[in-house]
C-alpha cells in the first residue's frame, strides 16, 4: 500500500509538473502572439504618403482603404498586407528564392536547391525592368507601405519570427513578381503528368499507356458552346512511337530527382495532388430575379492558415472608383472582385504550359550541349546557400540552356561532387515553361481594377500569363462574358493530345503562343449563362491547350442546376456553391448495380448495401453511410484496376494525378472491354468488369469494418473519416499544432462535387486517411443589381495572427455554407462603429 501510495504521489507530481509546463507554454505562446496584435484604431504617422489615408475595418477585419492619391492607396495596401500577413509574405518569397534552410535548417536544403535551379528569383529580377511605368510605380508605393510597417514594428513581429528567431528583410518589387511566379509553378500540372505517363510507357509501351490517359469526353460540357470540332492545324509530321518510348524512358531516368523533389515540396506544404480546380459561373439578367447578372467564384486551392486570399476594399476618392474583393498578400491589386462597373472571377485553364527537352551533349566537348544542330556552352552560375546553425555556405552550380534550367544534375541531397555535368550521361534534361516568359500581371490587376466595360476588361487580361486562366465577366449594363488568358504554346509537329506531353529533343517545338484574340471566348451567349469548372473551353479548338482537364462532373452539375430555372438570386447561388450532389457517384453506382443483378453472386450484406445505395440521393453528406461506402468503393476500384499492373510506387504516382484516374475509370466503365479489367479468369468482357466492381465493394466493406470497428454499415458516417484540418506551416510542431491549426472538422463533399472537398486516394488506401486538404479557398457572389455589397467567406479568417479574433472567425461560416456581407459603402461602415486607422504623412 505504501508503494502504491508513493506511486500515486509521484504520478500526481508528474501530472502537476506537466500541467505547469503546458500552462507555461500556453501563456508564453499567448504572450508571443498578442504582442503583435497591433492597435486597430487611432492615428499612425508614416513616411511615404502624400495625404491622409483612412482605413476602416469591419467586424471580420476586412480593411476599407480610402485614399485621395492613387499611390497612397497602394502604400496602404502594402501596409495592411504586412500588418496582417507579414510572415505569410516572407515565407512565400523565401520559397521562391530558395532560402528556406536559412531559417529551418539543413532538412529543407534540397528544396532550396530545387528553387535555385528553377530560378524564379532571377527571372523576377529581370522581368521587373520590363514592366510598364505604371506597374513599377504601383510596386514602389506598395513596397514603401510594406517596409514602413516593418520599420515601425520591428520589435513586435508576428509569432513565427520569434519561434524561428529571425527578422524580415525589406520588401522589394521583385518579391511581388516572385510570388506570382511561385503560384504559377505550384498550379502547374503538366510535368507530373509527363513523368508518370513516361513511366507507364516504359512499362507497357505507348499504345497501352494511352489507356491510362483518356481524352476529354466529347459529350461533356464545354465552356464555349459550339457544335463542331476542328482538328489542330499544326500537325505536319508524325512522331514515331519508337521515338516516344525512347524519349520517355530517358525522361524517367534523367528527371527522377526533379520529380521526387517537386513531389516532396508539395508534401511539405500539404499539396497532396494535382486535382486543383475551381468553379466560376455567371448568368445574365434574363436568368436572375433582379434582371441584372449574377456572378459566383470559388477557387479550389490547398486549405491553409492563413488563407491564400486577403480581402480588401480599395477606394480612390479622386477617380471615384471603388474596387473590392480578393488580393494575394505580397501582390498589389485585387485579383478577383468587382468595382463600380464590372465583376470578374477566375478558374484554372489547365494549360499544358511546360515541356521537357532531352538535349545531347557535344561528343567532342562534354561541357557543351547541342540544340538544333548547334553546340552551346550552358550559362553557369555558382550560388551559396546559407543554412541555419551551419557556419559555412554550401555552394551549388546552376546551368541554363537556351530553353531553361538543367534539371538532370539535381540530386536529392542537392550536391554534386564537382561543378561539371555528370560524366556518365551523354544527354541532359531541361524544360521550357511559360513562367520563364515575361508578363505584367501587376498591370493586369491595375487595369482590371479600373475597367469600366468589356473592352477594358479584355485589354486588362492581355497582360495576364501565369497560370493561364479562364476569366468570367459581368457588368452593370447587363453583359456577361468569358475569355481565356495566358500564354498557350503553339507546338510545331504535334499530331495529337499525347504528343503535347512528349519529352522532345526538337521534334515537337514551340513556335510561339496563341494570339490573345484567338483564345476561347464568349460574349452574351444565347444560353444566358457561362460555366467554367476546369472543363475543356471549346470543342472547336484549332490548337492544343491541354489534356489535363478536370472530370466534367462539376461542370455538368452546375449546368444542370442553371438550366433548371430562371430568376436566380444570390441566396440560390450560395446553395449551388455548397452543393454536394455527386454525379460521379451516380454514374459509378449504375455500373455497380448492374454487377449485382445476379443475387446469387452476392452475400446478404452486399445485397443490403446495394439496397442502401439505390435509395441514396448521391449527396456526399458527412452524416451519410452511403457516402462513406461509395468513397471506399471508389478507391478500391482504382486499386483493383491499376495497382497490380503498375506496381505500388507507380500506382501512387498515378493516383496522385487525381483528375486523370477519375476520367480513366469513367471511360473504362462505359466501354467495358479494356484489358485493365483482366484481374480474374472470366472470358466475358462485361463479367470481367462486374467482377472488378464486386470485388471493390467487398474490399471497401471489409476496410470500413476494420478501420471503424463497427460492423453495422447503417451506423457508418462519411464525416467520421472525412475531416478538414486547415494547417499552418508550423502546425506540424506538436507544441504549436492546436494553437495554429484550425480543425479537424467533419466536412461533406468530395473531389467531384461543386463544394469541392478533396483528399488523397493513396493516403485513403494506405492510412485510412480521407483528410480534406483542398477545397474552396474562398467563396464570392456578386449581384450586379446592387453593388453596395457582396457575399463572401474564407475558410479561416482575415488575420494571419494565431489567436487573433479574425484568425479563424469565418471558419464556422465556411463549414456550414454561410456567408458574410461585405459593404462597399464606406459611410455605412463608419456609421456602424467599426475600427478606424488614420495614416498621416510624417
Amino acid at each position: 500500500m505504501k508503494k502504491l501510495s508513493a506511486f500515486k504521489i509521484n504520478l500526481f507530481g508528474i501530472l502537476l509538473l506537466l500541467t505547469a509546463i503546458i500552462i507555461t507554454l500556453v501563456l508564453s505562446f499567448n504572450k508571443l502572439t498578442k504582442k503583435s496584435f497591433y492597435s486597430e484604431s487611432g492615428t499612425e504617422n508614416v513616411q511615404g504618403i502624400n495625404a491622409n489615408v483612412q482605413i476602416t475595418r469591419d467586424d471580420f477585419g476586412v480593411p476599407h482603404i480610402e485614399a485621395s492619391v492613387e499611390g497612397d492607396m497602394y502604400f496602404a495596401l502594402g501596409y495592411m498586407h504586412a500588418r496582417d500577413r507579414l510572415w505569410q509574405m516572407d515565407i512565400s518569397r523565401r520559397v521562391a528564392q530558395g532560402r528556406l534552410s536559412e531559417i529551418f535548417g539543413k532538412d529543407l536544403l534540397k528544396y532550396d536547391v530545387l528553387f535555385r535551379t528553377i530560378g524564379i528569383d532571377n527571372y523576377a529580377e529581370s522581368f521587373y525592368h520590363d514592366l510598364s511605368d505604371k506597374s513599377r510605380e504601383i510596386l514602389k508605393s506598395y513596397c514603401d507601405g510594406v517596409n514602413a510597417f516593418i520599420d515601425a514594428n520591428n520589435k513586435k513581429l508576428p509569432l513565427e519570427f520569434d519561434v524561428l528567431n529571425y527578422k524580415p528583410e525589406p520588401w522589394k518589387p521583385e518579391h511581388s513578381i516572385m510570388i506570382i511566379r511561385l503560384m504559377g509553378w505550384e498550379l502547374n500540372l503538366s510535368w507530373y503528368t509527363d513523368f508518370t505517363f513516361g513511366e507507364i510507357i516504359n512499362k507497357f509501351g505507348f499504345d497501352r499507356a494511352k489507356d491510362f490517359f483518356p481524352n476529354y469526353p466529347e459529350d461533356a460540357p464545354f465552356i464555349v458552346k459550339t457544335d463542331k470540332k476542328s482538328k489542330p492545324s499544326d500537325s505536319t509530321k508524325k512522331v514515331s512511337a519508337d521515338n516516344l518510348e525512347k524519349n520517355y524512358s530517358k525522361l524517367a531516368e534523367l528527371g527522377k530527382d526533379y520529380y521526387d523533389l517537386a513531389r516532396g515540396y508539395r508534401r511539405l506544404f500539404n499539396i497532396e495532388g494535382t486535382h486543383i480546380g475551381s468553379n466560376a459561373w455567371v448568368v445574365s439578367g434574363k436568368k436572375s430575379e433582379n434582371r441584372k447578372p449574377l456572378l459566383a467564384n470559388d477557387p479550389h486551392l490547398v486549405l491553409s492558415a492563413p488563407s491564400k486570399w486577403y480581402e480588401v476594399v480599395l477606394s480612390n476618392t479622386q477617380t471615384g472608383i471603388k474596387t473590392c474583393g480578393f488580393s494575394i498578400a505580397g501582390i498589389p491589386g485585387i485579383a478577383i472582385g468587382c468595382n463600380n462597373f464590372i465583376s470578374w472571377g477566375i478558374t484554372n485553364l489547365m494549360n499544358d504550359d511546360a515541356d521537357f527537352y532531352i538535349l545531347k551533349k557535344d561528343s567532342a566537348d562534354l561541357t557543351k550541349y547541342v540544340y538544333k544542330g548547334v553546340s552551346y556552352v550552358p550559362d553557369s552560375t555558382v550560388e551559396g546557400i546559407k543554412i541555419k546553425d551551419i557556419k559555412d555556405e554550401n555552394f551549388i552550380t546552376i546551368r541554363h540552356t537556351k530553353l531553361g534550367p538543367v534539371i538532370s544534375d539535381l540530386e536529392s541531397t542537392g550536391f554534386k561532387s564537382n561543378h561539371g555535368f555528370r560524366v556518365n550521361r551523354d544527354e541532359l534534361l531541361t524544360f521550357r515553361w511559360t513562367g520563364f516568359e515575361f508578363s505584367d500581371e501587376i498591370r493586369c490587376f491595375y487595369d482590371l481594377n479600373n475597367a469600366k466595360n468589356w473592352n477594358d476588361f479584355k485589354n486588362a487580361i492581355k497582360n495576364f500569363n501565369l497560370p493561364a486562366s479562364n476569366f468570367v465577366y459581368s457588368d452593370v449594363e447587363g453583359n456577361i462574358g468569358y475569355h481565356a488568358a495566358g500564354k498557350v504554346p503553339l507546338r510545331k509537329n504535334m499530331v495529337n493530345e499525347f504528343s503535347g506531353m512528349y519529352p522532345s529533343n526538337g521534334e515537337v517545338e514551340w513556335s510561339g503562343y496563341v494570339n490573345f484574340d484567338d483564345l476561347p471566348q464568349a460574349f452574351n451567349p444565347k444560353e444566358e449563362y457561362i460555366i467554367t469548372a476546369n472543363n475543356k473551353p471549346d470543342r472547336d479548338l484549332k490548337y492544343y491547350i491541354s489534356n489535363l482537364y478536370e472530370p466534367p462532373y462539376r461542370a455538368e452539375r452546375i449546368e444542370m442546376l442553371l438550366k433548371a430555372r430562371n430568376n436566380f438570386t444570390a441566396e440560390e447561388f450560395k446553395l449551388i456553391q455548397n452543393d454536394v450532389y455527386s454525379l460521379q457517384a451516380k454514374e459509378f453506382c449504375a455500373y455497380l448495380f448492374d454487377a449485382y443483378r445476379d443475387s446469387l453472386k452476392s452475400s446478404q450484406e452486399e445485397r443490403e448495401v446495394i439496397k442502401l445505395l439505390k435509395n441514396w440521393d448521391y449527396e456526399m453528406k458527412a452524416f451519410n453511410p452511403a457516402a462513406m461506402i461509395f468513397a471506399e468503393f471508389e478507391i478500391y476500384l482504382y486499386r483493383n484496376l491499376f495497382e497490380s499492373k503498375l506496381g505500388k510506387e507507380l500506382f501512387e504516382n498515378y493516383v496522385f494525378l487525381k483528375n486523370i484516374p477519375v476520367r480513366t475509370v469513367s471511360k473504362l466503365l462505359r466501354e467495358s472491354s479494356s484489358w485493365l479489367f483482366d484481374i480474374t479468369g472470366s472470358e466475358n468482357k462485361i463479367e470481367k468488369r462486374n467482377e472488378v466492381l464486386r470485388k471493390s465493394l467487398k474490399d471497401a466493406l471489409e476496410s470500413i469494418k476494420a478501420g471503424s470497428g463497427e460492423n453495422d454499415f447503417r451506423k457508418w458516417r462519411w464525416g467520421d473519416v472525412h475531416k478538414v484540418l486547415i494547417r499552418h506551416p508550423l502546425g506540424s510542431v506538436p507544441a504549436l499544432s492546436q494553437m495554429v491549426n484550425i480543425g479537424p472538422d467533419e466536412i461533406s463533399g468530395n473531389g467531384t462535387t461543386i463544394a469541392n472537398a478533396e483528399y488523397s486516394f493513396f493516403s485513403a488506401l494506405e492510412k485510412k486517411d480521407f483528410e480534406c486538404y483542398l477545397g474552396a479557398s474562398m467563396r464570392f457572389i456578386v449581384d450586379m443589381s446592387d453593388l453596395s455589397s457582396y457575399q463572401s467567406v474564407l475558410p479561416s479568417g482575415q488575420s494571419g495572427q494565431p489567436q487573433h479574433s479574425n484568425y479563424k472567425d469565418q471558419n464556422r461560416l465556411w463549414l456550414h455554407g454561410e456567408y458574410k456581407t461585405v459593404l462597399r459603402d464606406n459611410e455605412r461602415i463608419k456609421s456602424s462603429n467599426r475600427k478606424v486607422i488614420l495614416l498621416i504623412p510624417s
